[in-house]
């Protein structure tokens, strides 16, 4: 007899968007006092369904319901899920599976498996675009509007965080001369109500400043007290880094990087500059070890702020 609750979820698109909703998932479904014990992890490259799907046909020992979540699934081959596929028939009543990927086609067997049993969440550029909407709603309750360019610029220093573009947004509306805001209005307010902007981060990495990077870690924790919204806009910043190295990998120029990655005219030359300090091999560091900080704060293996002081005291070494 099937579970009455889906017991697959499948999320897809832009990853620091489906962690967040990933972890409220995990909190419905495992307690924090749980998760050592029932709360399983696997990646592609480890994933053993012989190991795994016993596990997960064996109620916990100390009851409660078990989680198994398994990323990078776009790396398995599409004929390694026959295994999950029979087990499917037959599923445990509290063993639920977690799959995230960055896209994956109708066509894949996962998918297909999905909609038969479970949910599928894909977070992307919609997303994004709902929540630049709520805030352009915001504005237009005070009868502002900002411009194109003011977008952009609000964007840009604030590494898209809706948090902090949202309390950049306040000062706006109760400073701003007129209905109309414009990039310098903009930029004004960010050189009062800002001391650092996100940019600062990974110049300090790239210069291995530790003591810097703690300063402006401090300084926006303190801001928005939010660690998932920090870990975003460390990774927003190095994945964009990381994608910059690929696009001159294969040929390509600073035009391609400016259009590709929205690059402003006013960031471009100091991005390039960052871009050229950092190696492959440092950045896919960087995000791997930002990666494993973030999974021990969120299984309560490390305090949210000491986890990441040592993940910035440790890119110093070397």
């Amino acid at each position: 007899m099937p579970a009455v609750k889906p017991f697959i979820y499948l999320f897809t698109g832009e990853e620091f968007l489906r962690r967040g909703k990933i972890e409220s998932l995990l909190t419905e479904l495992v307690p924090g006092s749980l998760r050592t014990t029932n709360l399983w992890r696997f990646y592609a490259d480890d994933l053993d369904w012989s190991v795994a799907l016993p596990q997960a046909s064996t109620p916990s020992l100390i009851g409660g319901a078990q989680v198994f979540w398994i990323s990078l699934v776009d790396e398995l081959k599409k004929g390694d899920f026959s295994a999950f596929e029979s087990y499917c028939a037959h599923p445990a009543r509290e063993s639920y599976f977690v799959f995230e990927a960055d896209e994956l086609a109708a066509s894949h067997p996962l998918v297909k498996l999905v909609g038969r049993f479970g949910k599928h969440f894909h977070l992307g550029r919609k997303s994004g675009e709902d929540g630049l909407e709520a805030l352009r709603n915001k504005l237009k309750r005070f009868g502002k509007v900002l411009t194109l360019d003011a977008w952009q610029v609000l964007q840009e220093r604030l590494a898209g965080s809706p948090r902090l573009m949202d309390m950049a947004l306040d000062q706006l509306i109760l400073y701003a001369d007129g209905a109309t805001i414009d990039e310098k209005s903009v930029l004004e307010l960010a050189s009062e109500f800002l001391r650092y902007e996100p940019f600062d981060l990974t110049e300090a990495l790239a210069r291995k400043d530790v003591s810097e990077a703690l300063k402006i870690f401090h300084f926006f924790y303190e801001l928005n007290g939010d660690m998932t919204s920090m870990v975003g806009l460390l990774h927003w910043q190095l994945k964009r880094i990381w994608q910059a190295k690929k696009i001159l990998a294969h040929g390509g120029n600073q035009d391609e990087i400016s259009r590709t990655l929205r690059i402003p005219p006013f960031r471009l030359t100091s991005f390039l500059n960052q871009v050229k300090r950092f190696d492959f091999q440092t950045v896919e560091r960087l995000l791997e070890a930002l990666w494993k900080m973030d999974w021990n704060v969120k299984t309560g293996a490390c305090e949210e702020s000491v986890a990441m002081e040592m993940f910035l005291a440790s890119t110093g070494a070397g």
